[in-house]
């Protein structure tokens, strides 16, 4: 089995330590509400956890170049953290969905996922929703802080995914605070508006520009409220998560 994964990875110890400190900030400050710590993000993780790094990487261009993908990796954890918590405090979400980072799938979630072709491949997920009444994958979670070419990365997935199985009743989101404003762009506005089942800009901030942008210049076009629809802000990961169950239900 083939898992897809970047050229870097974050030292496991120093991962470890980013996620305890990050849970006793969010405890400390915020009051253990991870959603809104996950707003703040950026901030959060600049200000408040970049300089343990120093222990791990002596030298400052190194220490640099491990922050980014370090911090890439927290945000997963810090988006996980948030839907788990979502998740945990509803009765009704409790009962019937689970959500596990892609590293902890068991063999049954990773087969769901998996492309064969000469060998198994399984792309690059990081978090997924489990329904535990059939303990079928029924959303798939990629979160990136800074986009670059991986929001085309995450729409080659989509595809591939879709040729390999019906992708009927699977959803794949995107995740992002949208930290340098990459969203705005053509490609990345049709990736997300027609490739990506539904995007959660974590930024309210960020969120409400994009929107503003959009309906500026794209406000006139007829499918242009339904195609919106796609688009969404972290608050309401609640309110879809409930509507991914009525979907289910049906």
């Amino acid at each position: 089995m083939i898992k897809v994964r970047r050229g870097f990875k974050c030292k496991k110890d120093l991962l470890e330590e980013l996620k305890q400190n990050y849970d006793n900030i969010v405890a400390d400050r915020y009051g253990d509400n991870f959603l809104e710590a996950l707003k703040n993000f950026d901030a959060l993780a600049e200000n408040s956890l970049r300089t343990i790094l120093e222990k791990y990487y002596p030298i400052q261009r190194s220490r640099d170049q491990a922050w980014k993908t370090c911090k890439g990796s927290l945000y997963e954890y810090a988006v996980f953290r948030c839907i788990q918590r979502i998740v945990e405090s509803n009765a009704v979400l409790k009962n019937r969905i689970m959500a596990i980072m892609g590293d902890e799938a068991s063999s049954s979630h990773r087969d769901q996922i998996i492309i064969r072709n000469w060998n198994e491949i399984i792309p690059d997920i990081d978090i997924l929703l489990i329904d535990r009444k059939t303990n079928s994958v029924i959303t798939i979670i990629s979160c990136k802080t800074s986009l670059r070419e991986r929001l085309t990365e995450t729409a080659f997935w989509k595809r591939e995914l879709e040729k390999a199985r019906d992708m009927t009743d699977v959803k794949l989101i995107f995740v992002t605070t949208d930290k340098d404003n990459e969203l705005r762009t053509e490609t990345n506005r049709y990736i997300l508006l027609h490739v990506i089942d539904y995007t959660f800009i974590t930024n309210l901030e960020k969120y409400n520009e994009l929107i503003n942008t959009y309906k500026r210049k794209y406000g006139d076009r007829d499918d242009f409220e339904q195609l919106l629809e796609r688009i969404k802000s972290i608050d309401e990961m609640k309110t879809f998560l409930m509507q991914l169950l009525e979907i289910k239900d049906d």
